[in-house]
């Protein structure tokens, strides 16, 4: 199972999780910050809509191909690390 990884710079406008695949694929993302949270989402994503990791946490989504998420923070230079797992792509 191939698995890919990186670390995305997230601001105060939204920023795309870098991961694409052909076949579906487990995206498990985690907030490195170790004060504020983070919020993902669709490209609209906002601190105020957005699925809120606080420090440290992570979260597995299976996803499709076509799928895309997003990441916001309340400041700039926050860092999300993410995996992506897949049988191929």
């Amino acid at each position: 199972m191939p698995i890919d990884a990186g670390t995305v710079t997230v601001g105060t406008a939204a920023v795309e999780i870098p991961v694409t695949c052909v076949m579906p694929f487990t995206l498990e993302i985690k907030n490195n910050d170790n004060t504020d949270d983070v919020f993902i989402g669709p490209s609209d994503v906002t601190t105020s809509n957005g699925l809120r990791l606080a420090k440290d946490e992570r979260v597995e989504i299976g996803l499709s191909p076509l799928d895309r998420v997003y990441a916001v923070s309340t400041k700039s230079g926050h860092t999300v690390s993410y995996l992506k797992f897949s049988k191929a792509c």
